[in-house]
């Protein structure tokens, strides 16, 4: 199946980032997530080409297999242009469709407004988090892989090891974690009422594959990333040292 034959709720379920498009071509998703969105675009008498071409960029990235062989410098290219990338398209969409959903259903399910809550807490926490690993962190671990020397930064991102700023990164990775475990456990799974609304669907489909990816996203900083660049920087000051 295409995306044009795709109905426009599957196409928001598995690109969450494809609801703010919807909105700046005026498709609305609740009144016609079941079209297709050749035929979302042809009552709406729109390029289909157009609004699919939008919505073709935001799609995932392609699967990678033995991030062992990659240096540290390509495993931080493949988080920052793969998880760190759907952080920043799909939370957005996320927090911005619990906003909508509280607002339309809440007076009617009050446990809504804890959801939306809590994708606007965890957009802040990633938001801020990826920003400190971008601006610090990385540029430091690259910096000393292609170097081979160990040079700590000064001023607000001062530290003496590295141990320092990947505790604080595995914190921020505690608290995601945490809203994410709620929210699942709120949605009963990420599974939507059997009548639930188009977006809604997109919404709890949304949360749990976003869950997935940052569960690889995890895996690749805190279990081969972050200890394989600690055994370097062992590794560099024992040479200065010797």
């Amino acid at each position: 199946m295409t995306l044009a034959e795709m109905p426009l709720r599957q196409i928001a379920a598995e690109i969450p980032a494809a609801v703010p498009v919807f909105d700046r071509f005026g498709i609305d998703l609740c009144r016609m997530g079941e079209q297709s969105l050749a035929a979302a675009c042809a009552g709406l008498k729109l390029s289909t080409e157009q609004v699919q071409e939008k919505i073709a960029a935001l799609a995932p990235s392609p699967e990678f297999t033995d991030p062992e062989k990659f240096t540290l410098t390509q495993l931080i290219q493949r988080i920052v242009r793969v998880h760190h990338r759907r952080v920043r398209q799909d939370l957005p969409a996320l927090a911005l469709m619990g906003a909508r959903i509280e607002e339309r259903l809440a007076a009617q399910h009050p446990e809504l407004s804890p959801l939306a809550r809590l994708t606007a807490q965890l957009h802040r926490e990633m938001f801020a988090h990826i920003g400190r690993e971008e601006q610090v962190l990385f540029p430091f671990i690259v910096r000393m892989e292609e170097e081979r020397r160990v040079s700590y930064p000064a001023g607000e991102g001062n530290f003496r090891s590295l141990r320092s700023p990947m505790a604080r990164m595995q914190q921020n990775h505690d608290t995601a974690g945490e809203i994410l475990d709620e929210l699942e456990q709120r949605t009963h799974g990420f599974a939507p009422p059997q009548h639930a609304c188009p977006t809604r669907q997109a919404f709890f489909a949304g949360l749990r594959d976003f869950q997935r990816d940052f569960r690889e996203h995890l895996h690749l900083e805190d279990d081969i990333l972050f200890p394989r660049a600690l055994t370097l920087e062992g590794q560099l000051l024992a040479g200065r040292q010797a």
